[in-house]
């Protein structure tokens, strides 16, 4: 054997199925956050080889189980994002590739294998680069994150076509080559195929959802502001129509009630309530609505906000930050005595940072954690458990922590974010 026939025979179908498993690794980073360091990069990798590499048969007990667990493995032990979500597109992804190992294996090579020798490494590439390109085209944004029950709804989508490749390969004895079954086969193998395309649209069609939500609930905090200002300014016209029939009172009363109706005059909403809270207009809208929220539930809002100016995120964002907070802030005193229900909020920006403190009691005991404090006490969980998670993704999305603690029964909520990639990149340093 010479030299040439020798790379031909073994080295040239290795290096085509590195490069398939390249594209498998970068079909998962379209979908999934990879952790930096360089081992979680190579198990990840190594994952990718395995499972397009694998030979699957049907009737093969031995190959497809341990093949797809390690795949999951790596996919949990290398990428971010909930558990959840790190689950629900590995399996995406396994019984995608499996199927086409199944069709691959069991069907394609039937039908050439009297025409083509040694074609498995080229068509396996072939396969990996069209799942990449497909990927690439139709993904949503990387570092999205769907709430829990959308999650769990996308893992109960993802069974069926996981059902069909485990089906066909785990549940039928070995059967002869005959056509009727190898045509049977293809057609389901490649039903699973394509279950992928309709589950990316899912994934896509519910993370554009999940942000029409998040906007419209920006959009309903705009519409409470800007209402409490059209209130204002008509309070405001008001008074300076009456401002000197008022004069003309003050002058005719005696001292004690001149005292008293200067303090009821005093004690008007025009002069109590603040609405420029910020520089910024959504941090205003979502204060203001708020603000109005706590006091109708008794609370008193102590805000210390230092923002000069628009904050350079996106207002969704900011939205979730300063909403999220507040609301889990409220929940935190609703079973509280009235004296005791009070919210501080101190944010400042400045330096390249936006800092912000939340502050509030709660009814528990001193020696609960943390994250016990976090579960939501309302009847609906699932849609209620989601704020502080977005608060997390949103603190991530710009390079920035977040930190809970409590300190002397009162429940503390420290975050920052960087407001440049200067900044950001000396924070990760």
């Amino acid at each position: 054997m010479n030299i040439l026939s020798f790379i031909m025979e073994n080295l040239f179908p290795f290096a085509v199925m590195i490069l398939a498993a390249a594209f498998i690794y970068l079909s998962v980073s379209c979908l999934i956050e990879i952790k930096k360091d360089w081992w979680h990069r190579g198990l990840l990798f190594a994952g990718c080889w395995l499972i397009i590499s694998m030979v699957i048969f049907i009737g093969d007990l031995v190959n497809l189980p341990p093949t797809m667990f390690f795949f999951l493995f790596c996919v949990w032990i290398s990428c971010k994002g909930s558990g959840l979500k790190r689950i629900t597109i590995g399996l995406m992804i396994a019984s995608t590739i499996l199927a086409f190992d199944g069709l691959h294996d069991n069907c394609i090579l039937y039908f050439i294998q009297d025409y083509f020798e040694s074609v498995g490494p080229q068509l396996r590439t072939l396969f990996a680069l069209l799942l990449y390109l497909g990927i690439r085209s139709h993904r949503p944004e990387q570092d999205f994150e769907l709430s829990s029950s959308l999650w769990r709804l996308l893992l109960a989508l993802t069974m069926p076509p996981l059902g069909i490749v485990l089906a066909l390969i785990l549940f039928r004895s070995p059967y002869s080559s005959y056509a009727a079954n190898v045509l049977a086969d293809t057609v389901l193998f490649s039903v699973a195929i394509l279950s992928f395309a309709g589950l990316l649209w899912a994934v896509k069609v519910l993370d554009r959802h999940q942000k029409l939500e998040r906007e419209s609930v920006l959009a309903e905090h705009n519409k409470k502001y800007y209402e409490a200002m059209e209130q204002q300014q008509f309070e405001i016209r008001r008074l300076k129509h009456d401002l000197a029939n008022h004069l003309q009172v003050l002058t005719a009363l005696p001292e004690e009630e001149k005292n008293n109706y200067i303090k009821e005059m005093l004690d008007n909403p025009i002069f109590t309530k603040v609405l420029a809270y910020s520089g910024d207009a959504t941090v205003n809208a979502v204060l203001t609505s708020k603000e109005s929220r706590m006091r109708q539930e008794n609370i008193d809002f102590y805000a210390r906000v230092d923002i000069p100016g628009e904050l350079p995120f996106e207002k969704a964002d900011i939205c979730a930050l300063f909403a999220n907070a507040l609301d889990n802030a409220i929940e935190g005193c609703r079973d509280l005595e009235k004296e005791l229900r009070q919210i501080e909020l101190t944010a400042r920006a400045g330096k390249g940072l936006l800092a912000v403190c939340v502050k509030n009691p709660y009814a528990g005991k001193r020696e609960e954690k943390p994250d016990k404090l976090l579960k939501t006490t309302k009847a609906d969980a699932v849609s209620h458990g989601f704020g502080l998670r977005s608060i997390r993704e949103a603190v991530k999305k710009y390079g920035g922590n977040m930190e809970i603690r409590q300190e002397d029964k009162r429940f503390i909520l420290f975050l920052y974010l960087p407001m440049s990639c200067e900044d950001k990149e000396e924070i990760r340093c």
